[in-house]
């Protein structure tokens, strides 16, 4: 006797691959758009501010200020 399982939608897994292919495809439309470094590192600070983790989006953007102004970042170094 044998048991079959019917399953209808996606599974977790599933939703999560289907979210980062598409946000690989967000990030590729950008870069097709044509953006310099400087650019890619405003948006990257535009979209951290859009987090509603407000302690990740302050390390993150701390992180982008202290890389404009040159100072030294212990996130980047792991110091």
């Amino acid at each position: 006797m044998t048991n079959k399982t019917n399953t209808f939608g996606s599974s977790d897994v599933e939703d999560e691959i289907k979210d980062k292919i598409k946000a690989r495809e967000i990030v590729q439309s950008v870069l097709d758009y044509g953006v310099n470094q400087k650019q890619i590192i405003q948006i990257i600070n535009l979209f951290a501010m859009e987090l509603e983790n407000v302690s990740l989006m302050k390390e993150l953007t701390k992180v982008i200020t202290q890389s404009r102004e040159g100072t030294k970042s212990n996130i980047i170094t792991g110091e």
